[in-house]
């Protein structure tokens, strides 16, 4: 009861500040909408409490303790749908995207109004009804699935998924799938399209090398090694990026990566002098930390 009546108390001091409901709702049924989302917050049915919370927005959106109190129910409910939301992410992982479907159906049943759950589930209709899972593990079906990944996820990056999915088309042009998943991606941002400066008969990550040189070449270092993580996250072994991903991060006094970027360049291309000319002068420049003896 004690919690109660502080939410109770912060009501009242926001309505002597003059916050005044933006609709014809009266502040009677306000305060009954707030009555019974505590009533059932304490009794943890936190669903339902949002539902009110919710009603209260509605009926007057600058209720700023009904909106904070929608995260805390948020955040209560995540614990317990912790391993549902783990079981979605695994089904997106494995290119199962009817199944996540219904897998996010179970969880929206225990977040009805999330932002991102609701959002994902326009999303995943759209890929699901193209593409109910990934046919196999070859190349072009693993790029593809790692731009659905980067256009569902909530971290999404879509200049990435809008990547990987054309990408993904360039390897198997014959899978129409393909260019619908394209398509759908170019209509939910279509500003993914306008912005596009890829020349037509020029292959994606071909593209994104010449960017990155360009960059390198106007000292955009962050720009050039954006570009070419890009790159990489679809071609681990491209030895131009690896070479070029060196320099940008030289550039930027990264030593450990750029040593990496070579070192990795130079396994995939034992032969190269100018990888070991760029090793011998990043050893003169920056030397390996001595390992201390116990």
């Amino acid at each position: 009861m004690k919690f109660y009546a502080v939410f109770a108390a912060a009501l009242c001091l926001a309505s002597a500040a003059g916050a005044q409901p933006a609709s014809a709702v009266p502040s009677s049924e306000i305060k009954e909408y707030y009555d019974k989302a505590f009533g059932l917050y304490l009794a943890g049915d936190y669903p339902k409490a949002m539902e009110y919370w919710n009603m209260v927005l509605r009926a007057d959106p600058k209720q700023v303790t009904a909106r904070n109190m929608i995260g805390e129910a948020r955040q209560k409910m995540a614990g317990s749908s912790v391993n549902l939301k783990a079981a979605f992410n695994r089904l997106l992982e494995k290119g199962r995207y009817s199944d996540a479907l219904v897998k996010l159906e179970e969880l929206l049943s225990t977040d009805p109004t999330n932002p991102y759950y609701l959002k994902v589930q326009k999303q995943l209709h759209k890929i699901a009804g193209l593409l109910p899972r990934k046919p196999s593990a070859a190349k072009h079906w693993n790029a593809a699935a790692d731009g659905i990944q980067a256009w569902l996820g909530e971290k999404e990056d879509l200049p990435f998924a809008y990547d990987a999915l054309r990408y993904a088309a360039e390897l198997a042009p014959a899978e129409t799938t393909l260019g619908r998943l394209i398509a759908a991606l170019e209509d939910e941002e279509p500003q993914l399209k306008l912005n596009d400066t890829k020349p037509e008969n020029v292959g994606i990550l071909e593209h994104k090398k010449e960017l990155a040189l360009h960059d390198i070449y106007d000292s955009k270092f962050y720009l050039a090694v954006k570009e070419l993580e890009g790159v990489l996250r679809l071609e681990p072994d491209d030895v131009m990026a690896l070479k070029r991903a060196g320099s940008a991060y030289l550039q930027l006094k990264d030593y450990r990566h750029a040593r990496l970027a070579w070192q990795r360049a130079l396994e995939l291309s034992p032969d190269d002098e100018q990888l070991k000319q760029y090793l011998q002068a990043l050893d003169e420049a920056a030397p390996k930390p001595s390992r201390k003896k116990g």
